[in-house]
């Protein structure tokens, strides 16, 4: 992450959030926020105006309690 605020890049920073958290999270963009919402049900969206926060977020969400990675 960290790229230019081109529409290329916010796309580059969505699927890399997809790639590495879409097994565990929803991940989207809408307008200028960026959300997370666990696969699990549990919590909350998370959400941020940036995909670094963004993934900030997941990574303190995940650590205080892992989403199982085999859900549908």
């Amino acid at each position: 992450m960290g790229r230019a605020a081109s529409r290329g890049g916010e796309l580059d920073d969505l699927d890399e959030l997809r790639h590495h958290w879409g097994e565990a999270y929803h991940i989207a963009r809408a307008g200028r926020t960026w959300t997370a919402r666990r696969r699990d049900g549990r919590g909350g969206a998370l959400s941020d105006p940036a995909p670094e926060g963004l993934l900030t977020l997941i990574r303190a969400d995940y650590a205080a309690v892992p989403v199982p990675r085999d859900l549908p």
